[in-house]
């Protein structure tokens, strides 16, 4: 077995979702990674936030932060279900170098 790859998502929703529907999308993606083994060490809205430019019509938006480490197919998966969920304005997964990871938890 590999050893495991540290991940970083930061995915954007709109500011007209609830706080219930946010916390849906961040149990949703939670679920996901840990049942495809991944340890996720946070899964969390880091802010609220003026766009740098207007993506789908959003000026603002909530950004939410997922750090976990696990296998590639437990990001790919992630990046599937925030691809096709309606709410989720843009999303980009890094990989991160263990120092990186380590460092910035």
């Amino acid at each position: 077995m590999e050893h495991p790859r540290y991940y970083e998502t930061m995915a954007i929703v709109p500011t007209a979702l609830d706080e219930a529907q946010v916390e849906a999308i961040i149990e949703r993606a939670r679920n996901v990674l840990e049942s495809l083994g991944a340890k996720v060490h946070s899964a969390r809205v880091w802010d609220k936030r003026k766009l740098a430019y207007e993506i789908k019509k959003h000026k603002e938006g909530v950004y939410l932060l997922f750090r976990y480490e696990g296998q590639p197919k437990a990001a790919e998966e992630l990046n599937r279900i925030l691809k096709i969920n309606e709410d989720v304005i843009r999303y980009r997964t890094f990989r991160l170098e263990p120092e990186e990871f380590a460092k910035s938890s």
